[in-house]
């Protein structure tokens, strides 16, 4: 059997997403002016739909976090965080090819912020795939086992991602002629 086609795969799957996503929310809406700035800074949206998307975005990232691992809005809410997470991965992949590297990525206002690498729009895609792959695992109804499990394997992996993301962000803060301009 495929390891996917383990509920409890699947579970952990949903749970890593879901914290990367109900992090990211939080973050941004801490710091919503800040946020602004990091999607404008993108360079991709008319001036007129900076703010719209300033505002929708961290909810809709909040509610698809929320909905995630629960498996009630299956397969909607897999598709619909696939879709913002490649989307993120195209926006991340389009600046650099314009050469813009120093901008923040805005993925989850932390102290430590990251600039746009290949190595964001890698992470991005690999987390659509994982959702894709889980999607369309075929899995069994999950016992209590496999939730547990599920969720101690996602909770375990989102702070593996979470540190990996510090460690990124430090490795190009020391890296000679990067400059973080935040959301300039």
């Amino acid at each position: 059997m495929p390891a996917l086609a383990h509920p409890d795969a699947v579970i952990a799957i949903r749970t890593l997403i879901a914290l990367v996503f109900v992090s990211a929310a939080v973050g941004k809406m801490r710091n919503w002016a800040i946020f602004r700035g990091v999607v404008a800074n993108y360079r991709l949206l008319p001036q007129v739909l900076v703010g719209p998307v300033t505002y929708v975005l961290p909810p809709a990232e909040a509610a698809i976090g929320a909905a995630l691992p629960t498996g009630l809005l299956v397969p909607w809410t897999e598709a619909a965080a696939a879709l913002l997470l490649s989307v993120f991965a195209v926006a991340m992949g389009i600046n650099l090819l314009r050469g813009r590297r120093h901008i923040d990525c805005g993925c989850f206002q932390g102290i430590l912020k990251q600039p746009l690498s290949w190595t964001l729009v890698s992470r991005n895609a690999l987390l659509a795939l994982l959702l894709v792959a889980a999607g369309a695992a075929a899995s069994a109804r999950a016992d209590a086992w496999a939730v547990v499990n599920g969720l101690l394997a996602g909770g375990a992996l989102f702070v593996v991602l979470q540190s990996l993301n510090a460690l990124w962000a430090v490795i190009a803060a020391v890296r000679p002629g990067i400059q973080m301009r935040g959301t300039s």
